[in-house]
């Protein structure tokens, strides 16, 4: 069988392939009878011959090439210069599994990647031929939880463990994307918390990702209209390397969406205890929130929002680099915000 994992994300893309491995060794055999090629300089002969050598005392083998689509890229003859795994791939024995495991893009590639290879196209109408795609997740959402939220719930569940709402949302407020970052941490948690629910209040005493308030000041001068105080903040935390672009979006991300929330809440004569649960806030951040998404109002929230989407969008098809968009984030955002929230500073 032949696998093809895209590995947008390479955490989930290192699962995938650890899941394979376990569910094909079922007799502890496989390291035996696994090999990893490297995709520069291989040639189809070579492939094959590993691809197509039976196991040696196990009933599986795994050959796994790192990075072929992507080295071969789109240019013309590649699927005739690859015509040899064309043709083996449907006749592969079914204890043989091929795995091509492409790495991400690189952020300045405006192409598709692997997944805009030819040799792909020509091997993926075979059935016996997988494409698994792992994009990078986000860690913000218009409405309901982000990608980054429901994987980590997701990863609680699998594991039987037991941990708050409040608990997930500051703990990827903390780390943000990083999948590789959530789940130390939360294998972490779970061995401090024991047999009971981890709490927000076991993130904050943890995970060493601990916010400071300038990331506080920023978002505030963001949402507020206060572009030269946002780009000042921004600048000198890139500098410095304590926040990376992405944990930057993320937090934006989230307080944008919170004001979303409180906007609707007020818009519907909601009361300061609803607002507080939607939302998390409490005491002074909840004071700060509702004026906000009072001087903001719905649709300039929900503007924001988009706007940041649209960034991110600019980022991830390499149209700019994190930093480019994120400053152009800012001033876009600032100039978004009307004047009831630019004069409550």
């Amino acid at each position: 069988m032949l696998h093809v994992i895209l590995g947008e994300d390479e955490f989930r893309a290192a699962e995938a392939l650890r899941a394979l491995k376990q569910g094909i060794d079922s007799d502890g055999s496989l390291a035996t009878n696994t090999t990893v090629l490297p995709a520069r300089g291989l040639t189809p002969q070579t492939l094959l011959q590993h691809a197509a050598a039976m196991p040696f005392l196990s009933p599986s083998r795994l050959v796994i090439v790192e990075g072929l689509l992507t080295t071969l890229g789109a240019r013309r003859g590649v699927v005739e210069a690859w015509q040899q795994l064309v043709d083996f791939t449907p006749t592969m024995p079914e204890s043989n599994h091929l795995v091509l495991l492409e790495p991400p893009r690189k952020r300045d590639d405006r192409t598709r990647g692997a997944a805009g290879s030819p040799l792909l196209a020509a091997l993926r109408v075979f059935p016996n031929v997988t494409v698994t795609e792992l994009n990078e997740l986000k860690t913000w959402t218009r409405g309901g939880p982000s990608e980054v939220v429901r994987w980590l719930q997701d990863r609680a569940i699998e594991r039987g463990l037991s941990i708050e709402p409040r608990a997930i949302e500051a703990l990827t407020d903390l780390v943000g994307s990083n999948l590789r970052t959530l789940a130390s941490e939360l294998d972490k948690l779970a061995m401090y918390a024991g047999a009971r629910a981890i709490t927000a209040e076991d993130v904050r005493t943890l995970t060493p990702q601990a916010r400071e308030e300038r990331i506080f000041d920023l978002v505030d001068a963001v949402v507020e209209g206060r572009a030269a105080d946002a780009l000042r903040l921004l600048r000198r935390m890139r500098e410095d390397g304590s926040e990376s672009a992405s944990h930057l979006f993320s937090l934006i991300a989230r307080q944008l969406r919170m004001m979303v929330r409180a906007a609707e809440l007020i818009e519907a004569h909601a009361a300061p205890e609803m607002i507080s649960s939607a939302t998390g806030a409490r005491g002074y951040p909840l004071e700060k929130l509702s004026r906000q998404a009072r001087a903001a109002g719905r649709t300039a929230s929900e503007a924001s929002l988009r706007a940041v989407e649209h960034s991110d969008h600019s980022v991830k098809t390499g149209r700019l680099d994190d930093d480019l968009a994120l400053e152009l984030l800012v001033v876009r955002l600032a100039d978004l915000a009307p004047r009831g929230a630019r004069a409550r500073r």
